[in-house]
């Protein structure tokens, strides 16, 4: 899965939920790097695939719609030998 699929499958079910994407870069999460500016995020444009960073956040930041609290759940995640995803 590349990060831009899981980008537009996290904010179809956001939407479809009733809920709104309020990342201040639209992202639901990014790679764990030693250095910032070496991120991959999971976004709209990023055609890069999971599996070519050893951990990523999965971290959207919602609130319901016309709702005025938002909430923001961080879970890592990473690649086993097998090829199955896990939660750290």
């Amino acid at each position: 899965m590349k990060f831009k699929e899981l980008y537009d499958w996290a904010n179809e079910r956001i939407k479809s939920s009733g809920f709104e994407n309020l990342d201040f870069l639209g992202n639901v999460g990014h790679s764990i790097a030693t250095r910032r500016e070496e991120r991959q995020y999971i976004e709209a444009k990023n055609l890069r695939r999971l599996e070519e960073v050893p951990f990523f956040t999965f971290e959207p930041h919602v609130r319901e719609i016309g709702g005025r609290w938002g909430f923001k759940h961080e879970n890592i995640f990473y690649f086993k030998e097998d090829g199955c995803v896990e939660l750290l």
